[in-house]
């Protein structure tokens, strides 16, 4: 257990309960819990069909997801979880945010809620997870989308441009730092990184509402402990993968776009919308399904 963790987690029962009982429980009326792999993962599920599992990425909530789920689920078995320590899902007081241990909980949860032949659609820093899940387990994932997720070495690129001053790299520092700070970046995180202006207002709203309810936006616990210097993707994929990027995503002005395919050693289809930004799943629903849909039916 680290010090620089437990600025996070020291209060992981009383969250648990309180989530349990309070806003993140009812905000929605598919809200559900589930307990496993050490971890209260917070999710909403609806359709049916062939299962098509995200991964928030903070300072996105699953409050985001309402129109995406009500047009998404008319052709699949629609997941959507927080990660553990983000939003609303609670790990243990000693989780240290590593690689390895949050896939084994995702995984835990795939296990738990999923099940096998998931088609899995993470974003940003969590597809390198999707990365790792699919060539542990492959039973568990069938086809992997990767949204606005690059290379190992490019996200390490990213983390840097997004924390010149090293100063969430720092233990216990980082942590306090993302504590004090996550209110106010959280406004200008979506204003650099949204591509569909009419969208960031809401949205804000929104994730500053979450985060007095008590979210967990703890980058700096990722950028420690998560996202190493060192990649830790020792194995290529083989699964069909589909890489998504928006291209007015002002937080990656550099970054490769297409780089994840040296991770890949089966199929891969990418996708640029040049007009849309770091969520274009959440910024044109519609457009980016079409483009899913097509991808799962090949």
């Amino acid at each position: 257990m680290k010090l620089s963790t437990l600025v996070t987690t020291f209060d992981a029962p009383a969250r648990r309960k309180r989530f349990r009982a309070g806003w993140p429980a009812t905000s929605r009326a598919d809200i559900r819990f589930v307990e496993t792999g050490g971890v209260l993962f917070r999710y909403r599920e609806r359709g049916s069909g062939p299962v098509l599992l995200f991964c928030a990425d903070p300072p996105v909530t699953l409050e985001t997801y309402d129109e995406l789920l009500d047009l998404y689920s008319q052709h699949f078995r629609v997941v959507i979880f927080e990660a553990p320590e983000m939003g609303f899902s609670v790990a243990s007081r000693s989780y240290g945010f590593s690689f390895a241990e949050t896939n084994a909980a995702i995984i835990a949860f795939m296990e738990a809620v999923t099940g096998p032949g998931a088609i899995t659609s993470f974003s940003c820093v969590a597809g390198l997870s999707s990365l790792a899940i699919a060539a542990e387990r492959p039973d568990l994932i069938s086809k992997i989308i990767l949204i606005q997720t690059p290379s190992w070495e490019e996200e390490v690129r990213w983390k840097y441009t997004r924390d010149p001053k090293r100063i969430l790299s720092k233990p216990i520092i980082g942590q306090l730092a993302m504590r004090k700070l996550k209110h106010s970046r959280a406004p200008l995180w979506l204003g650099l990184a949204v591509g569909r202006r009419e969208r960031i207002e809401p949205w804000c709203g929104c994730a500053q509402h979450t985060i007095e309810e008590g979210a967990g936006w703890d980058l700096a616990s990722a950028f420690q402990n998560y996202l190493t210097d060192t990649p830790d993707l020792p194995h290529k994929v083989r699964q069909p993968l589909l890489l998504l990027w928006g291209a007015k995503d002002g937080s990656h002005p550099t970054t490769r776009h297409d780089s994840a395919r040296e991770h890949a050693r089966g199929p891969v289809t990418a996708i640029t919308y040049d007009d849309l930004g770091h969520f274009p799943e959440l910024e044109d629903p519609p457009r980016v399904l079409n483009d899913m849909l097509a991808f799962a039916q090949s």
